[in-house]
Parts: C-alpha cells; sequence; structure tokens
C-alpha cells in the first residue's frame, strides 16, 4: 500500500500537466497539478511587491530627471514639471494604495504611469536644442531598455507595454523634430532596445517562475518527507494485526503519563495485564486465519474499553494484552476488568455459511500502584503476571487483583 502511494505521488511530481512554456525556446517546466495554486499565489506575490518597488523608484526618477529639464531647458521647465508631475506621479502612487486582491489594476496602472513617465521625458527632449535634444531623448531608450524586464509583467503584459511606448513615442517624436532622419533613427532604436529588453523580460519572469517552482517542490518535498517519517514512527509504534499500540510504545506511554505516584497526579495507576485462553488449541482447531479475527476482534473489545476510561490499549506479542490507565480506586479497576471479560467472552466469529460462530474468553491479572514513589512497569507487570496465573489456575475467563 505504501508503494502505490509512493509511486503515485512521484508519477504526480513529474506530471507535465500545467507545466510553464519558455515563450522564447519552447521549454518545459514540469509542475505537479497539486501546486499549481501555489505557484500561482507566488508568483503573484512577488509581482505584488515588485511593481509596488517599480512604482516607488518611478517617482524618484520623474523628479530626479526634473534637475535635468532645469538644466537644460530652464525656460520650460514650469511646463514640463507640471506636465511630468501631473501625468505620472498620480498613477504611479495608486500603485501603492492598489490591494493584493487588485494585482490586473495594480499592473495596469504601473504600465500606464511608465509609459506616460517615457512620453514627458521625450515631450521634455523636443524643446532642448541640438545636441542636448538627442541626449535626453536617450533617456526614454534607457528606461524601456532598463524598466522592461524589471516589469512582473507576463507575455501580454510585455507586449502591450513595449506598444505603449514605442507608438506614442513614434507619433510624438515625428511631430517635434524636424531634422532629417532624426525620427527614423531614433525609432529604430527604441525598437531595438524594446525587443531585446523584450526577450530578456521574458527570460527573467520565466527565471522567476522555475525558482518559485523549485522552491514549492523543496518545500512540498520536505513536508512529504516529514508526514513519511511521521508515518514510519507510528507504524513502528503500532502492532500490523490489530492497530492498537505495541510494547514499545506502551512502554513509552507508562512513562510519560502513568509512571507519576498518587502524590504527583490524582488517582492509582493500574496495569491489566490480559491472556486469551486456550489460544493454541483455538487455532489448531479453527485455523490461523480465524485466529487472527479473534485477535482483532478482542482488540476492538480492549480499544473500546480501555478509550472509555481513558486508557491505552497495547497488544505485547501472541494473545496477550496489557491495558494501562490512571483509577480512581481498586473497583474501578475491576470494572474495567469485568467489562473487558464480558466483552471478549461476548464476541462472536462467523465461520460459514450454516456453521454456528465460534467464540473466545480472557484471563486477566490486574495490578495498581499504591505504594510510594514513581510506578515502575516492569514490577507492576510482575505482579499482574503473577496474578493472570493464579487466574489461569484457577479456571480462566476470569480476573484476579494482584496482592
Amino acid at each position: 500500500m505504501m508503494a502505490a502511494e509512493m509511486k503515485r505521488v512521484r508519477d504526480e511530481t513529474h506530471s507535465v500537466e500545467g507545466g510553464m512554456m519558455d515563450w522564447w525556446q519552447g521549454k518545459r517546466i514540469p509542475c505537479p497539478a497539486h501546486l499549481r495554486v501555489a505557484l500561482e499565489t507566488a508568483v503573484d506575490d512577488q509581482h505584488y511587491r515588485e511593481a509596488r518597488f517599480l512604482a516607488v523608484l518611478g517617482v524618484l526618477v520623474a523628479l530626479i530627471s526634473l534637475t535635468v529639464d532645469l538644466v537644460t531647458i530652464p525656460e520650460h521647465f514650469g511646463v514640463v514639471a507640471i506636465v511630468r508631475l501631473m501625468v505620472t506621479a498620480p498613477v504611479l502612487l495608486a500603485v501603492l494604495a492598489i490591494p493584493r486582491s487588485r494585482l490586473a489594476l495594480q499592473k495596469f496602472l504601473l504600465g500606464a504611469g511608465l509609459s506616460a513617465l517615457s512620453l514627458t521625458l521625450l515631450f521634455a527632449s523636443g524643446f532642448a536644442p541640438p545636441p542636448a535634444d538627442s541626449f535626453m531623448a536617450v533617456g526614454v531608450i534607457m528606461m524601456l531598455g532598463i524598466a522592461l524586464p524589471l516589469l512582473p509583467f507576463r507575455r501580454r503584459g510585455i507586449l502591450l507595454f513595449i506598444a505603449a511606448v514605442l507608438v506614442p513615442s513614434g507619433i510624438l517624436v515625428i511631430f517635434q523634430q524636424n531634422a532629417e532622419g532624426y525620427a527614423e533613427t531614433f525609432l529604430l532604436i527604441l525598437t531595438l532596445v524594446a525587443t531585446g529588453a523584450g526577450v530578456l523580460a521574458r527570460r527573467f519572469r520565466w527565471l522567476d517562475r522555475r525558482n518559485a517552482l523549485l522552491q514549492l517542490q523543496a518545500e512540498d518535498r520536505a513536508r512529504e518527507l516529514e508526514q513519511s517519517n511521521a508515518r514510519l514512527t507510528e507504524l513502528s509504534m503500532l502492532d500490523p494485526l490489530t492497530d492498537l499500540a505495541n510494547r514499545r510504545w506502551a512502554e513509552k506511554v507508562f512513562e510519560r503519563d502513568y509512571a507519576a505516584s498518587s502524590e504527583d497526579a490524582p488517582g492509582l495507576t493500574a496495569v491489566l495485564l490480559l491472556d486469551l485462553d486456550h489460544f493454541k488449541n483455538f487455532n489448531d482447531r479453527w485455523g490461523h486465519e480465524l485466529g487472527d479475527k479473534c485477535l482483532q476482534a478482542v482488540a476492538e473489545v480492549l480499544r473500546h474499553c480501555a478509550g472509555t476510561h481513558g486508557g491505552l490499549a497495547a497488544r505485547f506479542g501472541g494473545e496477550e494484552f496489557v491495558i494501562l490507565l490512571r483509577v480512581d480506586d481498586v473497583a474501578e479497576a475491576l470494572v474495567l476488568a469485568e467489562q473487558v471479560r464480558v466483552g471478549v467472552e461476548r464476541i462472536e466469529i462467523g465461520h460459514g455459511a450454516k456453521a454456528a460462530p465460534v467464540s473466545c474468553t480472557v484471563s486477566i491479572g490486574v495490578a495498581l500502584h499504591e505504594a510510594a514513589g514513581r510506578a515502575v512497569m516492569g514490577k507492576m507487570l510482575r505482579r499482574a503476571d503473577e496474578a493472570l496465573y493464579r487466574a489461569k489456575s484457577e479456571g480462566r475467563n476470569r480476573h484476579i487483583l494482584a496482592a
């Protein structure tokens, strides 16, 4: 069963369904179905943070660029400053106010703000004399080449941003510049930079998604390993046939929960040692398959009775079982022992359509820790075993309290 589950996890992990396609190179990154939502959330969270950072950076660039305008075109500085701040600052500052749930709107405003910033830079260059106008126009090219790879846009967003810069810039430079060949040269350079920056932008976004997926896969595998280790630990503490605690787990639980003395915790520690009567003869007569069913049925009785009293039932091996619990007095321990005895006696195991069901009985030794100091499981088991031996010798199907 565990092998089949591990194979299912491996197949799912290596599934290419939901993989990410590299727009430029056609490479697919396998993405397991159960990580797709987490991947999109992680990428969107990263985009949201990057958009806020770029919005702040765009406002700073808009402010700092005014110093160039003040030096180059002081007579037009007022107009340029008003246009730049009125067009870019409100849009970019709005990006900071957009909540995470409106990520698409945030990206749209970021693209619009940066596009407007590039147009105001180009607008200012139209007032500058040669060759200063060319140097100021280079700012648009630099901004496009630097900003585009950093924008948290997917493929469509990258293409739309390039178009939002190229088309208005082309129209503006044609109307502003009269120098022969200026507009054509500027647009050619801007197109080349936009193409290269667009390729880099797509590549960077692809790497971001891949890194996010690798981190999620590492966390997912660590979580699976932790769960597998916890399950293995649990299995190592359980009896495989009955699903009761095994002796190892019972000893750990005893030291943790039942070893306290009456001075340290309320009540008394009780140990019930149980052994099925004539179980070897039961196996010889009815077969081991029916014997296993008998053990499982007994385990259910013990689990129910122990759980009712807040105790722990465990299988020590073969047909021997133990119940650990805290009781208020001797009478409570004997009541539980009687409940277990009657419950086992009433078990009926079918073994054929017409044959009468078979049953079994159990003998029980009960030991309580009433002395001072902490209880010791080994000593209590020896006392319970002596009482169990007496129950066997006195006719079985009974419980005896240890001296």
